[in-house]
């Protein structure tokens, strides 16, 4: 499939990556003021999939962290389901390590629910880590950590080394 491309977002991305996060279950969907954000403020590490049509299939929203610039964050990670399989969600994960890279950034973490099994098994695919510190709880063969996003949002924390 040759017929897309892969670009940085555009602030006017917002409102149609609101309309395919919603096919993305079971990943989380933010309010679109989110995705704002992300669409404006942090457009050199925010990518959207762009078929020829114009329709957009695919994005990754992340930023490097004000805290260590040595580390990046990948906050959503979409492909349509149509068109899943072929290799768009690889892609973005590379574009998103390249830029961050550009910017000093060595390591990349993620997160993701561990009833995500088709996210579990692309991040552990593409090489990430599951995180093994912290109060590290089994479910379903993923290592998650109890209560990261709160009570009871015990989640799997990946990371992964940029080469």
């Amino acid at each position: 499939m040759t017929d897309y491309c892969i670009r940085n977002t555009e602030e006017e991305d917002f409102v149609k990556i609101a309309d395919l996060a919603e096919k993305c279950s079971p990943m989380v969907t933010e309010r679109n003021s989110i995705y704002h954000i992300f669409t404006k403020f942090f457009k050199s590490t925010s990518l959207v999939v762009e078929l020829d049509s114009g329709e957009l299939a695919g994005f990754l929203l992340g930023f490097v962290s004000q805290e260590d610039p040595e580390e990046a964050y990948m906050h959503l990670l979409c492909v349509d389901p149509k068109i899943r399989t072929r290799g768009i969600g690889k892609s973005l994960v590379e574009k998103f390590f390249e830029a961050v890279s550009l910017k000093g950034c060595k390591k990349v973490y993620l997160i993701t629910k561990p009833i995500n099994w088709k996210s579990i098994s692309f991040y552990r695919n593409l090489g990430f880590l599951e995180e093994k510190k912290g109060n590290i709880i089994n479910i379903m063969g993923a290592s998650a950590i109890r209560n990261y996003n709160g009570m009871g949002e015990h989640m799997v924390v990946f990371y992964k080394y940029i080469e």
